[in-house]
């Protein structure tokens, strides 16, 4: 019984039944005998590489280039490893909420997050570049490099958590669509760029085009976003709350903030808030699948 746990232990499994798990599950997941394998420690295989940083790279850009890309074997055994422990962790996060809860069972749980935890950093790690060298394609006048970067690290962050590596394709082409679309999306002045390259239109012409056509379809976009978070922001605690209408533009102020200045106003850094923001969106996806809202249309 619940009882039985200090508050302290009982503040603690509250926090973990409450967080919410994505699997890509496997039908391995559910043999035994294909369990040892499953967690066996990652061998490096012989094409494994690392490269040289191109010159001028700021020294902790540079370091991102001492990680080894990973090859097709490496990615799948890390990414099936990480679904597994998360496998592990929703099954043990429903027998916590269908019987009385022990110390052990809290810990198994504990346990089982930080392992997928750090199987997805690992991934994220090795793939971190690519979020740069999509980020300099896209630097302009309104947009630095470090902004696009810590902007470009989130769709990253979800993409590792959504991608099915059961398909045999590889992540780097879809984290790549990933973050494109979220960069695109931000740097409309790089969007319009593009568009007159592509298709040699005048200036002129393309400027009035992006002028009467895409403010419509951003504000009914945004429209949509504001009016499905608006009605879930309730399930969040404060500090999630905070971080999600300054995100979205919701609250006191119509404009989205960046991290940074999230980050500044909560006196916490902006990794920290970009793992708050992703883990209050996917609490607000299950809240809004558990409502019958329209969430994916939402563009969040």
């Amino acid at each position: 019984m619940r009882q039985r746990l200090s508050p302290e232990l009982i503040a603690r499994l509250d926090q973990l039944l409450a967080e919410p798990i994505t699997v890509i599950e496997s039908p391995e997941f559910f043999d035994p005998r294909q369990h040892a394998a499953i967690v066996a420690l990652l061998t490096a295989h012989g094409n494994s590489r690392t490269m040289a940083a191109p010159a001028g790279t700021p020294p902790y850009l540079a370091a991102l280039y001492d990680t080894p890309l990973l090859n097709r074997e490496e990615e799948f055994h890390l990414f099936r490893q990480m679904n597994f422990y998360k496998f592990l962790a929703r099954n043990t996060q429903e027998r916590l909420r269908s019987r009385n809860p022990k110390a052990a069972d809290l810990e198994r749980l504990e346990h089982e997050l930080r392992m997928a935890a750090r199987l997805r950093n690992q991934i994220v790690q090795a793939n971190l570049r690519l979020v740069v060298s999509i980020a300099k394609t896209m630097v302009d006048t309104s947009n630095t490099l470090d902004e696009l970067i810590s902007e470009g690290n989130v769709p990253l962050l979800r993409a590792v958590e959504i991608f099915d590596y059961t398909r045999g394709l590889r992540f780097s082409t879809y984290a790549t669509w990933a973050v494109r679309h979220c960069l695109f999306r931000l740097t409309p002045r790089n969007r319009l760029r593009r568009k007159r390259f592509m298709t040699g239109i005048d200036a002129g012409a393309m400027d009035s085009r992006v002028a009467s056509v895409e403010p419509t379809v951003s504000d009914r976009q945004l429209a949509g976003t504001k009016a499905t978070i608006q009605t879930l922001l309730g399930d969040l605690d404060n500090r999630e709350r905070v971080i999600v209408e300054r995100r979205f533009g919701l609250g006191l102020t119509d404009r989205p903030y960046k991290f940074r200045e999230i980050a500044g106003e909560l006196h916490i850094s902006t990794e920290r808030v970009r793992q708050l923001l992703a883990r209050a969106l996917d609490r607000l996806r299950v809240v809004a699948d558990r409502d019958g809202l329209d969430w994916d249309s939402a563009a969040v």
